[in-house]
């Protein structure tokens, strides 16, 4: 096929992705699919603060962007970036692919498998930053290949490939545990490419991992700019100090979590993990996973490629099967895009065996029979529905603590700050109340008198003299 006809396989995966997700999307907030944060990111995108620790500043240059659309409410407009974001990750992978595979069914196949896997298509349907790290995660796999192809320039595709995998660590920091499948192309072109050994003599130019890293630092920067999102204190931190900047970009927050499952829930944990990775190409497609990846042991020349995917895979999914929350498998979406050469490599030794190309397409017209009721949320307004009635119900001029989980704060930040809804109930966090910036936050947000000391003052402080309400299990509750 020439230049432009090799386009259409991947344009076409990214197109009835795209359409999949329109038809499948979130019409506003949703706590579906593990979708409790999509208040904090709207909310900050909005408001033009910063959303929870480490900041994600790349993806919210995005968010920022994208919520100027002029169309239907600020969290429909989140819930489109993560669907073309998710199409962007299925257009690269296919490119991807077609580097090694000329069949555009298989193309297409594995592409669109890895569209319509389940945990890939959930996060393309609502506000959550994990499709925007899959599609860096895509164009660095692109790029990284590109660079260890294109010898004469590869100094040039080095320095973009490190300012892409910054830019993804800048989405989301987990993708650092990514570094091991680049580092193996890396050590590979250092020792392999004659262009650094003959044509460039400075050592800095010899080490592809140098000019890497330079690129690296460069996309990283936009950590450096968070500051830049005042006024300061806002509930996340204060980044009017490096101690405060610091704090927040190594999420210093979140630190008791990171393995901090304990030993008894491991196995359980290790067979969701088992279990998810399974449902994602569908059994069948996970053999041909591992069939791919053994077929890309047995050629010396990709043996190092699926040793460091295994080590970054096994990296991630260690951080993922540790971390102390519920949600912490959805971790693991970045790495389906790198799996997808592996499925495509599995269904060419099916075609070579006399399955038809055109058949390899089954797998992901299984998966997407078999996942889309699973997926649908058009009709999804629980969320909705539920910051309404707490509104009407509260009185007016009331001070709402909320205890009870981050997805009813954040909902109710979104309807006063998103969609200006009771600007008059003063919402506060219980559980964000010890931390300092978040009192300091609330103090510059009104006028009431409170002691500002954690141990002096109490958020039904903010009360007196005006209502107080809870947030319990049934909705509202104002004594």
């Amino acid at each position: 096929m020439n230049g432009r006809a090799r386009l259409l396989p991947p344009l076409m995966a990214g197109g009835v992705a795209w359409l999949v997700y329109a038809l499948t999307m979130a019409p506003s907030l949703t706590w579906a699919h593990w979708g409790a944060d999509g208040g904090d990111f709207i909310t900050a995108a909005v408001a033009g603060r910063m959303p929870h620790p480490p900041g994600f500043p790349v993806y919210l240059t995005l968010a920022r962007a994208f919520v100027l659309l002029p169309l239907r409410d600020p969290a429909w407009r989140l819930n489109l970036l993560s669907a073309v974001m998710a199409a962007g990750a299925v257009t690269l992978t296919a490119l991807t692919l077609q580097r090694r595979e000329k069949s555009p069914w298989i193309v297409l196949a594995a592409s669109l498998t890895l569209a319509f896997a389940p945990l890939f298509w959930s996060q393309a349907l609502i506000t959550e930053v994990y499709t925007t790290a899959a599609f860096f995660t895509a164009l660095a796999n692109y790029e990284v290949r590109v660079a260890s192809c294109e010898l004469r320039i590869t100094s040039r595709r080095w320095v973009l490939t490190g300012i892409v995998c910054g830019l993804g660590m800048a989405v989301h920091p987990t993708l650092v545990l990514l570094t091991p499948l680049w580092v193996v192309y890396l050590l590979r072109d250092s020792k392999e490419s004659a262009i650094w050994k003959s044509r460039l003599h400075s050592p800095v130019y010899r080490l592809p991992v140098i000019v890497y890293l330079a690129g690296l630092g460069i996309g990283l920067l936009p950590y450096a700019f968070l500051p830049l999102l005042g006024p300061w204190p806002q509930p996340w931190g204060d980044l009017r100090t490096f101690a405060g900047w610091w704090d927040v970009v190594r999420a210093r927050l979140y630190w008791g979590y990171a393995f901090g499952l304990p030993l008894a829930d491991w196995p359980v944990r290790l067979a969701a993990w088992a279990a998810l990775l399974a449902r994602q190409f569908t059994p069948v497609g996970g053999a041909l996973v591992l069939l791919g990846g053994w077929l890309g042991w047995r050629e010396r020349q990709s043996r190092w490629e699926v040793v460091g995917l295994v080590a970054a895979g096994g990296l991630l999914s260690l951080f993922a099967i540790g971390y102390a929350t519920p949600d912490s498998l959805v971790y693991l979406l970045p790495l389906l895009p790198l799996l997808v050469p592996l499925l495509g490599a599995g269904l060419r030794w099916l075609v070579d065996r006399g399955l038809p190309a055109w058949a390899t397409l089954i797998l992901p017209l299984v998966l997407l029979a078999w996942n889309w009721q699973a997926m649908d949320l058009r009709r999804d307004n629980q969320a909705v529905l539920w910051y309404n009635r707490v509104l009407a119900a509260t009185p007016a001029d009331a001070v709402l603590i909320t205890t009870q989980g981050d997805a009813y704060t954040f909902a109710l930040w979104y309807a006063q700050e998103g969609l200006g809804l009771r600007p008059d109930v003063l919402v506060i966090d219980g559980n964000l109340w010890w931390q300092e910036s978040y009192r300091q936050f609330l103090f510059t947000q009104t006028d009431r008198e409170v002691a500002v000391d954690a141990h002096v003052s109490r958020p039904e402080d903010f009360a007196v003299g005006w209502p107080l309400c809870r947030i319990v299990e049934e909705g509202v509750a104002c004594p």
